[in-house]
């Protein structure tokens, strides 16, 4: 039996079965379309190669976090990143949050990190996030104190004026 051979396409397409990187030539003619079907977030490893002369980053996490720091992020990525990044920040900041690492689990500010990380939520996002986290806090806080010049300072226990 002898092997059929292959007739070659019709047309020089990306195709999933494609040896990456593709050449240079292929990229600048088909940009549009390979960057049109990259996921929010992320850039084909033509982009980092051929664009900006850079190594791709090694997993999603480090590459969006990236793409943020050299705001080559758009305003249709970043209006579907956000809210992801915002429901990650607030599940690592929920009591008792752990994040397995594959090897064993971490807990506390360890795991809060890790899970930044691995979400790809920017330093800068986190950074305004918790110092919103604290000023809610504060106003909690302050909401929960009694006022200082109320009745119930003063002695007035049932909530009534006393006229003496």
């Amino acid at each position: 039996m002898t092997a059929r051979k292959r007739k070659p396409p019709k047309d020089d397409r990306l195709r999933p079965w494609d040896d990456r990187p593709i050449s240079v030539e292929r990229w600048v003619k088909h940009k549009d379309q390979i960057m049109a079907s990259t996921r929010a977030g992320s850039r084909p490893e033509e982009w980092w190669a051929y664009e900006k002369q850079k190594p791709q980053p090694c997993d999603l996490g480090d590459e969006r976090i990236t793409l943020f720091e050299m705001a080559e992020l758009t305003e249709t990525e970043l209006a579907e990143l956000m809210p992801e990044w915002r429901e990650d920040y607030e599940k690592a900041n929920e009591p008792n949050f752990s994040y397995c690492t594959g090897h064993g689990w971490l807990r506390g500010e360890a795991a809060k990190r890790a899970q930044y990380r691995w979400a790809g939520i920017p330093r800068a996002l986190v950074k305004k996030w918790d110092a919103e986290r604290r000023r809610r806090g504060k106003t909690i806080r302050k909401l929960a104190e009694p006022p200082a010049d109320s009745d119930v300072a003063a002695g007035d226990t049932d909530g009534t004026d006393r006229i003496d």
